[in-house]
């Protein structure tokens, strides 16, 4: 019988991921930093937030088209690119890196043959004052949450906890469903480097924008970067992530009520070779 992987034994695979593309960005001289729970863990662990499920890394929108180009000649081995371009049944508008000696059962979304991954978010320029950036992104947000609902096997609240979000998400399902992935990819793709991401002052993921104005920054706390340890390596952060978590979290260093400590990712995980050792 295959053995499901411990979240502990998770955070191991992908931090090897990270740790061989942050290396190759840095041969690359490519500028990417960890965000969002990566980030809080980080400052607040020096490593995994404990019940973390996953790794999250932004780039800027030049730096991961150069990357996605130059994985596309050169790829790196046993990892696997995952994204609009390269996987069409593929249901999310940012990239995954992936480790091909295993596959994850995803509770409910469609397998299109991933491992355990890292998360890559290219972010683009949203504009050069918050009432342009702010309806910008926010049309991001809106499209990208309709994608996500066009690409769930059953209607699911999830982490919904708004009482208006909870009235409206099933007809919501129904209706993205209805038109289907493709659409919302089309209109999220056409958003993607509309803006510059250089010459703006407000940056974010514009074609995975899931929280809202949350998720939108001022480009100049990315400016620098500095390395800080994470597990047993270093890897670059902003230099100014105190402004970047508080913007998006506020008290960043206060640990959630117990009830909130687990990951936000729906999958199981297994090993590909203890599979086939089975077999044989």
């Amino acid at each position: 019988m295959r053995r499901e992987l411990t979240i502990q034994e998770i955070q191991t695979v992908s931090l090897e991921i990270l740790k061989r593309v942050a290396d190759l960005c840095e041969e690359l001289q490519l500028r990417y930093y960890l965000v969002f729970g990566t980030l809080i863990g980080a400052i607040r662990h020096h490593g995994y937030i404990p019940w973390d499920d996953d790794v999250d890394i932004m780039m800027p929108r030049p730096d991961h088209d150069k990357l996605m180009e130059h994985l596309s000649e050169h790829p790196l081995p046993g990892l696997t690119v995952f994204n609009r371009r390269t996987c069409r049944d593929y249901p999310y508008m940012l990239t995954r890196i992936s480790d091909d000696g295993y596959i994850l059962e995803m509770e409910n979304e469609e397998s299109v043959g991933m491992g355990i991954f890292i998360d890559v978010y290219p972010f683009d320029g949203l504009g050069n004052t918050r009432e342009e950036a702010v309806p910008f992104g926010l049309k991001g947000d809106y499209l990208s949450s309709l994608c996500y609902q066009a690409t769930r096997k059953h209607f699911a609240m999830e982490t919904t906890t708004s009482v208006f979000r909870k009235i409206i998400k099933f007809p919501v399902f129904l209706i993205s469903r209805m038109i289907g992935k493709d659409f919302f990819q089309n209109r999220l793709e056409l958003l993607a480097g509309t803006r510059d991401y250089e010459t703006s002052e407000y940056v974010g993921c514009v074609t995975w924008l899931t929280w809202g104005e949350k998720e939108m920054f001022l480009r100049k706390w990315f400016d620098e970067s500095i390395l800080v340890p994470f597990e047993k390596y270093e890897f670059r952060v902003p230099k100014c992530y105190d402004e970047v978590l508080r913007h998006e979290y506020g008290d960043y260093m206060q640990l959630p009520p117990e009830k909130d400590r687990i990951g936000h990712h729906y999958y199981k995980a297994f090993s590909k070779g203890r599979d086939d050792h089975e077999k044989r």
